[in-house]
């Protein structure tokens, strides 16, 4: 029975390295924008229409939500890893074992089962690996935290389909 066990700290550190090596995943280019284009759409179209004591607070307000999306876009990483950071799973300690089911993470506030049957797609990255679910869930496996060992047995249960560098 093959198992594997290890132990990391969610830091910013891994934080980072999640976000930066599952960043070919995201949409790329003018598409990231397309909902602030819209935001800003609707609040051009409600202040043009002149719906009396709607059109000005609600106009602005759309296009305040906009300027909130566009920023959200531009400022991605830091946005979502400070979200991370001020999470209740920040600092804690996770357990990973990688066994013949699958993987399996635990720490105070997370018990998540990955199993080998729902992983869909495995993706190889620069310094790590990124298993998607059948349901689109994404898992990032770090080789920092993998031994060499662990980190072939899983490329062994799934065949990469993909590798981005």
């Amino acid at each position: 029975m093959t198992k594997f066990e290890h132990t990391f700290t969610l830091d910013k550190a891994h934080f980072v390295e999640c976000f930066e090596q599952s960043a070919s995943l995201r949409q790329q280019g003018w598409k990231r924008y397309s909902k602030a284009l819209i935001l800003f759409a609707l609040g051009f179209f409600i202040s043009a229409a002149n719906i009396e004591k709607l059109s000005g607070h609600l106009g602005y307000f759309f296009y305040v939500l906009g300027l909130v999306e566009v920023l959200s876009v531009r400022f991605a990483r830091g946005w979502w890893v400070t979200r991370q950071m001020f999470s209740k799973a920040a600092g804690n300690e996770v357990t990973l074992t990688i066994d013949q089911q699958g993987v399996h993470s635990k720490s105070d506030f997370v018990d998540r089962q990955c199993l080998w049957s729902d992983v869909e797609r495995l993706i190889k990255t620069a310094k790590g690996l990124i298993l998607i679910e059948k349901n689109g869930a994404q898992h990032y496996l770090s080789k920092a935290v993998l031994s060499e060992q662990s980190y072939a047995y899983i490329c062994q249960q799934l065949q990469p389909s993909s590798s981005v560098d």
